[in-house]
């Protein structure tokens, strides 16, 4: 996880959930977002942890355990009744993710062409075989741009 300090907040904190509450927006657990190495959140006293609203509609896109519209709803609703002077910050947040295009799902046949075309032959051998070992439940998530 790790941790963004910024110097000068444009928002205050108590805008943003705290993990435990962007876990219950996102329907997963809080010890499952604090494991995340790519976790970006803002420290608010020692122990406090909270997440930027973009951050938690990233991680709705990953998990997909609930629509992206469901989401954004909680986090204005809860900016709104948390901190309404920062909720049209959050609303702004929200509307940036949109913006940028939600992440797209490819074809287990795509990915494999993209890692073939871009990795040495024994290195996609070695993520081809994984990736079909695995199942390959759902397919991986890319950049609607990438």
């Amino acid at each position: 996880m790790r941790t963004v300090m910024t110097q000068t907040l444009d928002i205050s904190l108590l805008a943003y959930p705290t993990l435990s509450e962007a876990a219950g927006l996102l329907g997963v657990s809080a010890s499952t977002l604090s494991r995340r190495e790519d976790l970006l959140c803002e420290r608010m006293g020692e122990r406090d942890k909270r997440v930027p609203a973009g951050e938690v509609m990233r991680l709705a896109a990953v998990y997909r355990k609930r629509s992206l519209g469901e989401v954004a709803a909680g986090l204005i609703t809860r900016a709104r009744e948390r901190a309404p002077g920062d909720a049209e910050h959050v609303r702004e947040e929200v509307e940036r993710f949109f913006e940028q295009g939600e992440p797209r799902a490819v074809s287990a046949g795509e990915f494999l062409a993209e890692a073939e075309r871009a990795l040495p032959g024994e290195l996609y051998e070695e993520v081809r075989r994984v990736y079909r070992a695995a199942g390959s439940a759902r397919p991986p998530l890319v950049s609607a741009g990438g």
